[in-house]
């Protein structure tokens, strides 16, 4: 368990262009932890959002946060074991706060099941050392602009 777990093939073309864009926008040299700080607490204003567009801006905002822990962590060297899990474990309970504050939809129901698989996936990412889950904040965000 020493090396970061590999990301699945699907996921190198979108990634290839996100690394590109990385390399050209001013990153500040901080604790990529500050980004993952900022997702649970705007997972957290979620749970406040009234209107679809303000619950795709703030899914927009922690997506957002999410890719620049990990730009900062690459541009700085900070790339470590304990930050993915870190990482990992961030993304699943802001999750946790989105689709729990949708739960009382159909669709809110089904990507809270889907976040209940998400977090076995996790789990098994780390232990398996291959990144296998489900980009389901973004695919909600689909769902809400759709």
């Amino acid at each position: 368990m020493a090396g970061l777990p590999v990301r699945l093939a699907i996921a190198s073309a979108y990634r290839s262009l996100l690394y590109k864009l990385e390399k050209r926008i001013p990153l500040p040299d901080i604790n990529p932890f500050y980004y993952d700080a900022l997702a649970i607490v705007l997972s957290v204003v979620f749970l406040y959002a009234q209107t679809p567009s303000q619950k795709a801006l703030l899914i927009g905002a922690v997506l957002l946060t999410d890719w620049l822990d990990g730009a900062t962590a690459r541009r700085y060297n900070r790339v470590q074991r304990s930050g993915y899990v870190i990482d990992i474990v961030t993304d699943r309970v802001s999750e946790a706060f989105i689709f729990s504050a949708e739960l009382e939809t159909a669709v809110g129901q089904m990507f809270f099941l889907l976040w209940m698989i998400n977090c076995i996936l996790t789990y098994y990412s780390v232990q398996s050392n291959k990144h296998v889950p489900l980009p389901l904040r973004f695919a909600y965000l689909v769902v809400l602009i759709a």
